[in-house]
């Protein structure tokens, strides 16, 4: 029986081994956080904000730009039917279309990529498409 139960751990435990070794990677490259995650956490670090609504297509756009990192965000909600919403902030900064991002004090209107994020904010200083941004940026929607 033990050898048994040593085969059930064993297997799953080999064949993570044999493809990250097929693979330009390592085993630690697995489990390492996403591009998208280090510059949401990033983002929230900076005090960089993103301002949006609950029924902002342009704003699920956004999140999904982050894939699995999208609740990382530094994220307002600006409508008061959304979830915890904060609508007098939105409203004190003068948010007037979502998404609206406030970096360094700066604020963005619309989609923004991924890499436009990234050197807005320090994360990396580069000014060029990585190859997972969707060319689609800019769109906003007009606050009610």
């Amino acid at each position: 029986m033990i050898g048994h139960r040593s085969l059930k751990v064993g297997l799953p435990l080999g064949m993570i081994v044999a493809i990250a070794s097929c693979q330009d990677f390592s085993v630690q490259q697995l489990w390492a956080p996403s591009y998208e995650s280090q510059l949401a956490e990033h983002l929230s670090n900076t005090e960089a904000t993103m301002y949006g609504a609950y029924w902002c297509p342009h704003c699920a756009r956004q999140k999904q730009f982050f894939g699995n990192a999208a609740p990382l965000l530094p994220y307002v909600e600006c409508d008061a039917r959304g979830a915890n919403p904060q609508v007098e902030l939105c409203n004190a900064v003068g948010i007037s279309a979502y998404p609206t991002w406030q970096i360094n004090g700066e604020f963005y209107l619309g989609v923004q990529p991924v890499w436009r994020l990234a050197a807005l904010s320090g994360f990396e200083e580069t000014s060029e498409p990585m190859e997972t941004d969707n060319l689609e940026e800019g769109g906003f929607s007009p606050a009610p």
